[in-house]
């Protein structure tokens, strides 16, 4: 006789299934939905760019045409990012078709989607004895108000845990050092090919958190050992990488895409520095404090600091240092944007700091805490401001299929008329003269003239304002001999071609303006203020140049405060007038300027009609350089590419009559130097013979 036997209640000891253990990834599926872009939503929408042919928008546009055409950075073209970054900025452009209109729309959502994904899996590295609610709320908070949008430090910081949990498991013994070694290699080497700086932040993932593991288990004589063999390991391995990537980039004993790394991130320090607000200052420094506070909050906290690991001492030294480290890429470039970068790290390991506590009270009060400061102190991504979701909204009721008013399409984008005309004029001027396997050359950024005429752009470095320093000049300068580009279109300093932060383009990279003036001519302006280039390599024979020294006295002059007029005395300008400026100087600092950044340098031009300017330059510390300048208006730059030499100097110019260097701060970050030489001064006249 069968009886119903009652079913066993569920207990309190068992295990939770896998989706209870792991349902806050579904915040990683809701904030991939909430960033999806308005072409992917409404593919027949119109776009629209108010303001065309911003800065960025020239790399940003050329990225995904350059990988359509199998130009790829780091082997092709030397640039700040790396291939894989080329490649997941692409990818939207290759599933949905290469648009102007695609790209601008979605060429971050790859890039926000990965930042997404490593994100949790770091806080499942560092938090996995909590609860899943608490993973699912702090990454929300932390991808929606705090993230950076291209991945680098997410990416690193994603590293960092991953190093951190691999030393204490080889402190633990419980993975072999030499796996762990070899795993960081490839990590490592992988961090390169998206990025020089990613490589170098992950290089120092590894060894800040070894720092930390082997201070916490500095009584433990034995995993020192165990330490010594995985950093062979990695050493190894990552010497058989770097000949792995040289024979794909170049060849095996070409060691090009490392040096081109490694220039673009040493050159960044003195080629890019930006001031840094008053506001950005001081959310720096609040960031700081209170990421100190909560690290030594919860290191003071005695309680379970050994079933977690943001709570165990290594964790929070190291996680620390490394956050702190990271911080000098808001102090270099104090923009709005590298200032999210510099945060984030911090802010996401004092996250994860504070919601490693246990106790439920406690819990639920610095979620509270958690959510009031990310709303009232965050700034949301730009794919999550309100206007963003409201225009997304309204894309997909009602998509705009026709361009407003004042406004004519180009690839999918809605362009200001008169802009939208000038592209089509300049583009047919390119597409005349080249063929359609030709490359075409611009100078010096707007590189979406090339994408528009269907044209590869010929260059060694991508957008020539990178081309500072004689090692990136010469390649790029090799890179355009190569290619050989039958035409070209030169826009001078002005509307269409913003001098980067003041400094003008041809005082940026003299060397890259000199070259293509010996080798090519203008042969009429396709719209206003744009000139059209033609090949003409027998310039370079017929151009010279004569130096005629200015009897400016050659000393060093030392810098006893943080704001220094330098003065260089009255030249003896040449009667017969002259074309340039040239300056032979170096500034010497002490080894600070590598945690800070550079000074402004500027040098007062006093004319002969008692007119004056500032011209912006920089300079590599503590090397001698030649920076030249134009003393006059930067737009009349264009005229020297004329065919008649009469041309050029067909504006009024005045005598200069007197010569000051000003050296001044940025800001509160920049280094004062020590002294400023002088070695020449030459007034330059450059002649075109028959």
């Amino acid at each position: 006789m069968l009886t119903n036997q009652p079913s066993a209640a569920p207990t309190a000891t068992q295990r939770p299934t896998r989706l209870q253990r792991h349902w806050d990834f579904l915040a990683v599926l809701l904030l991939m939905v909430a960033s999806l872009p308005v072409t992917w939503i409404s593919p027949q929408a119109r776009i629209i760019v108010p303001h065309a042919g911003l800065f960025d928008d020239h790399w940003v546009l050329d990225t995904p045409f350059k990988t359509s055409r199998g130009v790829w950075f780091g082997r092709d073209v030397a640039f700040p990012y790396g291939p894989i970054f080329q490649w997941l900025t692409s990818a939207p452009s290759r599933w949905k078709g290469l648009s102007m209109a695609v790209i601008y729309t979605s060429y971050r959502t790859p890039l926000l989607w990965c930042t997404f994904l490593a994100g949790f899996l770091t806080l499942r590295l560092l938090l996995p004895e909590q609860p899943p609610w608490k993973r699912f709320l702090l990454l929300l908070l932390l991808c929606f108000f705090w993230a950076p949008w291209d991945g680098r430090t997410a990416f690193d910081i994603l590293l960092f845990a991953l190093f951190l949990r691999g030393w204490y498991a080889v402190r633990q013994q419980r993975v072999n050092p030499a796996l762990l070694g070899c795993g960081a290699a490839l990590l490592i080497d992988t961090a390169f090919l998206y990025s020089a700086d990613t490589g170098v932040y992950g290089i120092a993932a590894l060894l800040i958190s070894l720092a930390g593991v082997a201070w916490e288990g500095r009584r433990d004589a034995q995993p020192f050992r165990s330490y010594a063999v995985a950093l062979l390991a990695f050493t190894g391995l990552s010497v058989v990488l770097i000949f792995a990537i040289n024979a794909v980039m170049a060849g095996l004993l070409d060691f090009r895409f490392w040096r081109t790394s490694l220039a673009l991130v040493s050159n960044h320090r003195w080629n890019e520095p930006a001031a840094m607000s008053s506001a950005a200052a001081i959310r720096l420094f609040v960031t700081w404090i209170a990421g100190g506070f909560i690290f030594l909050m919860r290191h003071f906290v005695p309680g379970d600091r050994d079933a977690s690991v943001t709570a165990r001492s290594g964790f929070l030294l190291s996680a620390f240092v490394f956050a702190f480290a990271a911080m000098q890429t808001g102090l270099v470039r104090s923009d709005s944007q590298h200032i999210v970068f510099a945060l984030y790290p911090m802010v996401f390991f004092a996250g994860a700091v504070l919601f490693s506590f246990r106790s439920r009270t406690v819990s639920a009060l610095v979620a509270l805490v958690a959510v009031s400061c990310s709303v009232v102190f965050g700034q949301p991504v730009a794919v999550f401001q309100p206007f963003s979701f409201r225009y997304r909204l309204a894309q997909m009721q009602r998509p705009l299929t026709d361009c407003p008013g004042g406004f004519r399409e180009f690839s999918g984008v809605c362009y200001p008329a008169a802009f939208t005309e000038m592209l089509q004029t300049d583009i047919s001027y390119l597409q005349q003269h080249s063929g359609e396997h030709d490359s075409v050359l611009i100078f010096p950024y707007q590189y979406m003239f090339g994408m528009a005429s269907a044209r590869n752009v010929a260059s060694g470095v991508g957008q020539s304002f990178l081309s500072a320093g004689p090692y990136l000049s010469q390649l790029d300068i090799a890179a355009m001999k190569r290619k050989a580009a039958p035409a070209g279109l030169y826009f001078p300093d002005g509307d269409l071609s913003i001098a980067i932060d003041e400094v003008p383009n041809f005082t940026r990279t003299p060397d890259i303006w000199f070259w293509i003036n010996r080798h090519y001519l203008s042969d009429q302006e396709p719209s206003p203020g744009v000139f059209g280039l033609l090949k003409d390599d027998s310039r370079a024979a017929r151009i010279s140049m004569q130096p005629l020294p200015l009897v400016v006295v050659a000393q060093s002059y030392s810098i006893r405060e943080r704001s220094t007029a330098v003065d260089l005395g009255d030249p003896v300008w040449p009667i017969d007038g002259a074309d340039f400026l040239q300056l032979r100087l170096k500034v010497r600092y002490g080894p600070l300027w590598k945690l800070r950044k550079p000074e402004r340098m500027q040098l007062e031009i006093t004319r002969a009609d008692g007119s004056r300017d500032l011209q912006a330059f920089v300079v590599e510390p503590n090397v001698s350089s030649d920076v030249w300048f134009y003393p006059w208006n930067q737009a009349d730059l264009a005229h020297y590419f004329a065919a008649d030499e009469s041309r050029w100097r067909a504006s009024t110019r005045p005598a200069i009559t007197h010569l000051r260097l000003l050296v001044t701060p940025l800001d509160w970050v920049s280094q004062q130097p020590d002294s400023l030489v002088i070695e020449s001064a030459d007034a330059v006249r450059i002649s075109l013979s028959r």
